[in-house]
């Protein structure tokens, strides 16, 4: 509408970006899920139609229950966006705030920025 992307479409592609991450975890037999508890993002220009964008996803915390990641959105080298989306680790049935596994917390390590 106003020429450039729709901004919740960045917090979409942002979780795209980390859940593309996501997917190579060590997954275990009783695993929590995770919902977002809490975003938030800083703009710099907006994306066109036909730009393209680099997505960067790293850790910046790993907490007892919670999990924080950066997305830093980019587009010829110029700073596009800026996010950052944490996740909280739930039991499945009961939906109350778990820990981590220590298998995921080890393997996330590697990309704490």
């Amino acid at each position: 509408m106003h020429g450039h992307m729709h901004n919740a479409a960045y917090y979409a592609h942002a979780e795209a970006a980390v859940a593309g991450l996501w997917r190579h975890r060590p997954e275990g037999r009783d695993d929590p899920v995770y919902f977002v508890r809490k975003s938030g993002c800083a703009f710099h220009r907006g994306l066109r139609l036909d730009d393209l964008a680099r997505f960067k996803v790293s850790v910046t915390r790993i907490g007892a229950t919670s999990l924080s990641f950066a997305v830093a959105i980019s587009s010829e080298g110029a700073a596009v966006a800026d996010l950052e989306i944490v996740w909280v680790a739930v039991d499945p049935s009961t939906r109350q705030p778990v820990n981590v596994p220590q298998p995921v917390r080890d393997w996330l390590k590697s990309f704490l920025a």
